[in-house]
């Protein structure tokens, strides 16, 4: 079987911040993802296709709006996934840009790292991405797979350990 790499973009203005997340991701995912990151929101932009499986945005990027950033993103492929990363906790920020698209909004300290490895993790994982890139089917027949196959194992668990007694 083969195997796929996906494509991670980090967009932060901060060179040791990108790239000491980079080095984390990397040494997690060695096989699984191309990590390429950004300074400059319009590269990035250029550089991101319908194969982009992930972008991590800084919030507080110089001169760029992550909101708008997100938006331009999801206009040129809806499947990615964005992680915005955050120096500031404001509820607002995260409620807008998770409306707009964010799969999270992500505060930058000790645990950022393991938050956004949990979330990557997740989102390369996924049964129904895994079943539309690996088996190219629809989306919608994938959820309805998955959800076949989940309520198969309940009712198997069920019938197994319950049974009734007549």
């Amino acid at each position: 079987m083969t195997h796929i790499i996906q494509n991670l973009y980090i967009l932060e203005d901060d060179v040791f911040t990108s790239n000491q997340i980079a080095d984390f991701l990397e040494n997690k995912f060695p096989n699984s993802l191309k990590i390429t990151t950004f300074t400059d929101a319009q590269a990035m932009l250029k550089s991101i296709d319908y194969n982009t499986a992930i972008v991590i945005i800084d919030y507080d990027l110089k001169g760029e709006k992550a909101n708008i950033l997100l938006s331009d993103i999801k206009k040129i492929s809806s499947k990615t996934e964005v992680i915005i990363l955050s120096s500031k906790e404001d509820i607002a920020e995260a409620i807008a840009a998770l409306r707009s698209g964010a799969k999270k909004y992500v505060i930058k300290g000790e645990n950022s790292q393991r938050e956004v490895f949990s979330l990557v993790y997740r989102i390369l994982n996924y049964p129904v991405r895994i079943l539309v890139e690996r088996f190219k089917i629809s989306k919608i027949l994938a959820i309805f797979i998955s959800y076949f196959i989940i309520i198969g194992i309940v009712v198997y668990i069920g019938m197994r350990f319950l049974k009734p007694n007549f």
